[in-house]
């Protein structure tokens, strides 16, 4: 997911009468294609980082990439190079987004940083959808391949 706009704190509730009390953006994107955010040649940080140790050497052992809240060096890639990134370069102001003819999604940022998905389906399947928080309903808008 890629959030941005305005944070606040949103509730949720439920049937039984409990809530749910989340941090939200104005605006999101979840994704279901490959992505990455690119600086001139260099990936800082791109979707199959989630599935890769961030110790190279944990890759011949069992590693499971599902766990959350463990010690950076049993941590995926994603977590350390999102953490840095969001340490090192936000916030990030949008300077141009676009969707090509192969429906990618392209996106600008300021301080030389893009972000770029990569549809690698030829059949309907979902690529990525947009979200409008703002809206009471919290728009859906799906991306998909209509072939």
């Amino acid at each position: 997911m890629l959030s941005f706009g305005i944070s606040r704190i949103s509730e949720t509730k439920y049937g039984n009468g409990k809530a749910k009390k989340t941090s939200m953006h104005d605006y999101a994107f979840h994704f279901q294609c490959p992505w990455r955010f690119v600086k001139k040649e260099d990936i800082l940080l791109a979707s199959f980082d989630i599935y890769n140790p961030y110790d190279e050497s944990m890759e011949d052992d069992y590693w499971d990439w599902d766990v959350f809240g463990r010690d950076d060096q049993s941590s995926s890639v994603f977590d350390i190079k999102a953490a840095e990134l969001v340490k090192e370069v936000l916030p990030l102001k949008i300077t141009g987004i676009y969707q090509d003819d192969t429906n990618d999604l392209h996106i600008d940022f300021d301080k030389g940083i893009y972000f770029r998905t990569f549809i690698n389906c030829s059949t309907k399947r979902e690529y990525y959808r947009f979200i409008d928080f703002t809206s009471e309903e919290s728009e859906h808008y799906v991306v998909f391949d209509t072939d």
